[in-house]
C-alpha cells in the first residue's frame, strides 16, 4: 500500500538528512532580522500641547496611517511604523490653538531609530 511506502520514507535516513539540511538551509541563509520597523520618537519642543500627530506612511501596494493625541510640553513619545528606511513617510501635527504643520520626515535618516522634534 502507499501508506506503507510513505512511512518507509519518512523513515528513511535519506529524509532525515533532507529534513536536516532543510532546516540548516533556512538557519544560515534566510534573514532573521526585522529591517522594516522605524522607531520614532516624537518630541514636543514647543511650550503649547501637541494636540495630536498623523504619520501616513506606505510602499507597494500598502498605505497606513497612525494617529498620536494629546502629546504635552517637553514630552517625548515612541512610535512604531512598519515602514523601510530611506522612504520617508508624512506627518501631520495639529498644535493647541489651531496651527497645522505638514511635512515629509527623515527621508534620508540613516538610522531605525529616528529623533522627530516637533515645534510651531
Amino acid at each position: 500500500m502507499w501508506i506503507d511506502r510513505f512511512i518507509d520514507a519518512l523513515r528513511s535516513v535519506r529524509t532525515l538528512f533532507l529534513v536536516i539540511g532543510l532546516a540548516l538551509g533556512w538557519l544560515i541563509f534566510s534573514d532573521h532580522t526585522n529591517h522594516d520597523i522605524l522607531y520614532v520618537t516624537v518630541h514636543n519642543t514647543d511650550s503649547v500641547m501637541l494636540e495630536s500627530v498623523r504619520f501616513e506612511f506606505g510602499f507597494g501596494v500598502t498605505q497606513s496611517n497612525i494617529l498620536v493625541l494629546q502629546i504635552k510640553p517637553g514630552e517625548k513619545r515612541l512610535v512604531a511604523l512598519n515602514h523601510p528606511l530611506h522612504k520617508g513617510y508624512n506627518v501631520e501635527a495639529h498644535f493647541a490653538g489651531g496651527e497645522v504643520r505638514s511635512f515629509c520626515a527623515n527621508k534620508t535618516y540613516p538610522d531605525y531609530q529616528q529623533p522627530l522634534p516637533l515645534q510651531r
